[in-house]
């Protein structure tokens, strides 16, 4: 029989099971459309409506009747506590109709566990009093066993009765539960019941020896049980922590068993913080913008990382590249929130796994299709319509796919039909996921990705351009891309781990500049990923891994040279360069990356780590070693440091003659931090944390454009603080608050050191979801970030040939742009049938209307500027339907 560890000399016990559920996801949407006050004003009108109440059934989770004991299949003699999770199908009457492991301990416990499991019988779920079948974890424990007693004496030797005591308190709160129920039931036949008193407390005397099980229940709490083996005379001590009842309004959380942390710093958002924060239309990737370190991009564009250039970050989908994150650089990301399984940022001091970047990484995972029946999601707003379908084909295969659709060509189109803009506008972007996983055995999974994203935009200039004749006739392009993945996972005995991906991709770059020049490029990618996971031992575990990256550039480009990546100014098109160029050339950068997991002692993890990397168009490797370490000081409170090595290679662009340098080399940069996370309860917690960067080897433009155009001559530094304030998603409010001190500097070949023009000193973001009950649900994000370096402009010189004036600049980043501020509203009503659900909200970016500067525009000859004020208040309303 599975068995309990033995308590002896009345020392006290503690142990707690979690009961789980699967996360209810409501995502909301977020956008960002192109400062069109005429569209904002349309979203505004649809924001007006009138919306019903239903009411909530009331529902009460299954409860455990009997408990069948399962064989341990572990050979005689001492073991150690082992335990497997797992998902037991409930019907109406209180079967187990099925079970499935979802961690696994080895093939015979899991058997033995499963075979247990489906001979329990439970007291059903309950809808408004009504059974109804249930899904609920699990978690099967089979208990240490002590080496086999010395054989007894000849003599027999009277038994002496067991004694249990303990108390029984609330999990949340800690405080004492009154009148509980406690049985002790024997693997005897032996039952003993009592009642705990005023402060908790119970005691049992005379029960029999041997293996035991504990069970407390109390009105408005989930029941406990704890296994123990009651030694003969002994008195076993236990406390039972009772989680409350679940709340119908409150958010459900999945409690999940992470690996041992490989980075300093990991931010990472559950999905109902990732679909629920307002601003951000349910978009998950979004709302990583309100964590510590991440700086904003002037109108939208890659997240800046801790003061880092937003092309030193990278963003990978399962372990593979991806050449964006947004469409139209920041109106919402390219994948379906409701297909995201996690969503990971590693601001720096990033695990040897990635690699090629300077900054920081951010890292998204796609979930597998459920397999529970066929559900689907469809929803449509003023910014886009999407179709989600997923249903299991088979015990073993399921299958997933979802596509978006935006919806801003119809809304311009009508704006422009009211009155005449100037110009015409047709925005389109579109997206597709799709998942197929199979799974032959328990410890195997085989998964086939298809994704990919589409962006076209068309501007006609009716006129020239007053200060440019350049500037005139058709503007516009189309960003595609597509990506095939096959993933092979196998799970050894142990723990130890095998993933395999390959990832073929192609990308399209088609645009028109007027009368500047043309771009048709394509890019075909193959990446292969293949990492071992071993654990060596419960002091050791060993991550080793290949990664290959190839990227084929083919096409031709025409019109003016690439502009410098910051520290420039506005600067006349009639007065640059035109270039022409052909490209037909492959970029291969293979890599590789051991690391491991030593702790010497149980509260110390250390994690050493190395990789390699080389660049066959530049002709170039590099050797990174990375050290990251955490201390567990007590259950709550943890310190860590890292330190490490960062290489990346330069941008093709300005590589490629005759617009590049072809001599380039890698930058390298030198990452450090420290800091301490705290665990103040079980859901809330704080953590604070110093960082510096140190960049060797930046590529900088030549002054005034000189050949070789391009040059490693820059310096960079990067140093501050961060600080977060967490409250999961527990009762009926999550939220966090996160504040960066910070300061990012540069120093060119011979010059002082300056402000680097993503440097933003402080940077303030939180957000709160509440639940108010019968389906409402209510939430608020704010951001503020000092305004970004920029090079003023301080006067102009008059270029007869072309007839335009050219600006003259001044001190290079000594102005600065007023900060930025914003506050999004969020209001969402949910009413729940038997079948499905229908959702209805409203998300208002920009609440307060604040004109936000996102640049200037000048006059033709440089005398008066403008500001370009950024997005205006724009409400969104939207309809999700949920089967």
């Amino acid at each position: 029989m599975a068995r309990a560890s033995r308590g002896r000399d009345l020392v006290a016990r503690r142990r707690s099971v979690v009961r789980r559920a699967s996360v209810k996801e409501d995502p909301l949407k977020s956008n960002l459309l192109v400062r069109l006050g005429r569209a904002a004003a349309v979203c505004a009108l649809l924001s007006q409506g009138s919306i019903a109440r239903a009411d909530t059934p009331v529902l009460s989770p299954p409860r455990l009747s009997r408990f069948v004991d399962a064989v341990d299949p572990r050979p005689e003699g001492p073991v150690e506590r082992a335990s497997v999770e797992l998902e037991l199908d409930i019907d109406a009457s209180g079967n187990v109709i099925d079970a499935r492991v979802l961690r696994s301990a080895s093939e015979a416990l899991d058997a033995a566990a499963m075979t247990a499991a489906k001979s329990f019988v439970f007291e059903p779920a309950t809808r408004d009093g009504t059974p109804v079948p249930a899904r609920i974890r699990y978690e099967y424990v089979f208990a240490a066993r002590a080496p086999a007693a010395p054989p007894p004496p000849e003599a027999p030797v009277p038994v002496k009765p067991a004694a249990v005591s303990g108390v029984v308190r609330d999990r949340d709160s800690g405080a004492p539960i009154a009148n509980a129920d406690v049985v002790v039931t024997t693997d005897a036949g032996g039952s003993y019941r009592t009642k705990t008193d005023a402060s908790g407390a119970f005691r049992i005397d005379g029960v029999e020896p041997g293996p035991a099980h504990v069970v407390a229940s109390a009105e408005g709490h989930v029941p406990q049980r704890l296994d123990e083996t009651l030694d003969p005379g002994t008195l076993t001590e236990a406390t039972l922590r009772l989680e409350t009842t679940p709340d119908p309004d409150a958010f459900e959380a999945t409690a999940r068993v992470e690996a041992p942390a490989r980075e300093v710093t990991k931010r990472s958002l559950d999905r109902d913080e990732m679909t629920k924060v307002a601003g951000t239309r349910g978009d998950p990737l979004r709302a990583v913008e309100l964590m510590p370190g991440v700086g904003r991009p002037a109108m939208g564009g890659m997240p800046i990382l801790r003061g880092a250039n937003g092309f030193d970050t990278q963003v990978f989908l399962e372990g593979a590249p991806v050449p964006l994150l947004y469409h139209f650089g920041g109106l919402t990301s390219f994948v379906h929130s409701r297909v995201l399984d996690t969503v990971d940022m590693y601001p720096s001091n990033f695990s040897v796994r990635y690699g090629r970047k300077l900054g920081g990484v951010i890292e998204a995972r796609l979930r597998d299709p459920r397999t529970d029946g066929l559900h689907g999601i469809a929803e449509a707003s003023l910014l886009d319509t999407s179709l989600l379908v997923e249903t299991p084909i088979g015990d073993k295969l399921s299958v997933l796919a979802a596509a978006r659709r935006s919806n801003i060509d119809a809304v311009l189109n009508s704006a422009q039909n009211s009155v005449d803009l100037g110009i015409t506008a047709a925005p389109v972007y579109w997206d597709y996921q799709s998942v197929v996983a199979f799974k032959p055995t328990d410890r195997d999974r085989i998964r086939l990705l298809a994704y990919g994203s589409s962006d076209s935009f068309r501007v006609v200039f009716k006129n020239p351009n007053g200060g440019d004749p350049a500037v005139r006739g058709a503007f516009g392009g189309t960003s595609v891309f597509h990506r095939v993945q096959l993933g092979y996972r196998h799970r050894f005995r142990g723990g130890s781990e095998q993933n395999t991906e390959l990832t073929y991709g192609r990308s399209d770059e088609n645009g028109e500049f007027g009368q500047i020049g043309r771009v048709k490029f394509a890019i075909d990618t193959l990446q292969a990923r293949s990492e071992w996971v071993g654990v060596v031992s419960p002091a050791l575990r060993v991550t080793a891994g290949l990664d290959f990256l190839g990227n084929h550039f083919g096409g031709s480009y025409s019109g003016i040279p690439v502009p410098p990546e910051e520290g420039g100014v506005p600067t006349a098109i009639s007065t640059q360069r035109q270039i022409e160029i052909r490209a037909n050339q492959w970029a291969l950068t293979p890599g590789a990356y051991v690391e491991a997991g030593i702790r010497p002692v149980a509260p110390l993890l250390i994690s050493p780590g190395v990789r390699a990397d080389y660049n066959d168009m530049i002709k170039e490797g590099a050797i990174d070693p990375r050290l990251s370490a955490r201390y567990d000081i007590t259950e709550s409170t943890t310190i860590k440091a890292g330190v490490g090595r960062f290489s990346q290679s330069p941008d093709e662009r300005h590589v490629a003659t005759p617009i590049g340098n072809p001599d380039l080399k890698m930058s390298h940069a030198l990452h450090a931090s420290a800091g301490v996370e705290q665990k103040i309860t079980e859901a809330f917690s704080a953590s604070l944390e110093g960082f510096g960067k140190w960049i060797d080897g930046a590529v900088t433009a030549t002054p005034e454009g000189r050949p070789p155009y391009f040059v490693n001559a820059q310096e960079g530094r990067i140093f501050g603080g961060e600080a977060l304030l967490r409250m999961k998603p527990r009762g009926r409010f999550f939220g966090f608050v996160s504040y960066t001190l910070m300061r990012s500097e540069r120093r060119d070949d011979g010059q002082p050191w300056r402000l680097f023009d993503r440097d933003q000193t402080h940077i303030l973001g939180g957000t709160g979801v509440y639940r108010l009950g019968r389906g409402w649900e209510i939430g608020a994000s704010v951001r503020y970030t000092s305004g970004t370096p920029y090079t003023p402009v301080t006067s102009s010189t008059y270029d007869a040939t072309a007839d335009v004036y050219s600006p003259r600049a001044g001190r290079s980043m000594s102005a600065r742009n007023p900060p930025f501020s914003r506050l999004d509203l969020r209001i969402q009503k949910t009413w729940t049938f038997a079948q499905w659900s229908l959702a209805a909200y409203l998300d208002v970016q920009n609440a307060l209307n604040a004109p936000n500067r996102e640049g200037f525009s000048y006059s033709y000859d440089y005398r008066e500027r403008q500001g370009a004020r950024g997005l205006p208040i724009l409400p969104i309303l939207g309809l999700r339907g949920e089967l």
